[in-house]
């Protein structure tokens, strides 16, 4: 099995408490339910800003990453549909490279 990247872009708050609550068993479960599958559940991002070659800056999209193995592309694809950032924000999926370190 390959191993995938997912990226969270965007971002978004939960508007109360409970609200928050419900994201995180939605999160939960979502990882529950890929079992092996979940390779790093990975770790959410706060404020990014990308930086060009000129030296000028602006805010960046990024808002977290997991990692997870599928058979391939269309299975990674299959596993991110499930993904509950897509409540809040986009996902990008790419396959990570063997070999480069």
């Amino acid at each position: 099995m390959a191993e995938y990247i997912i990226i969270y872009h965007g971002h978004g708050q939960p508007e109360s408490k409970e609200a928050g609550e419900a994201a995180r068993g939605r999160w939960m479960k979502w990882m529950q339910d890929l079992g092996e599958n979940i390779i790093n559940f990975g770790t959410p991002f706060k404020g990014g800003t990308i930086l060009s070659a000129d030296g000028s800056t602006r805010a960046g999209g990024l808002s977290g990453y997991s990692i997870v193995k599928a058979d391939d592309m269309d299975a990674a694809m299959e596993i991110a549909k499930a993904c509950p950032h897509l409540e809040v924000g986009e996902v990008e999926v790419a396959e990570l490279m063997k070999g480069m370190g």
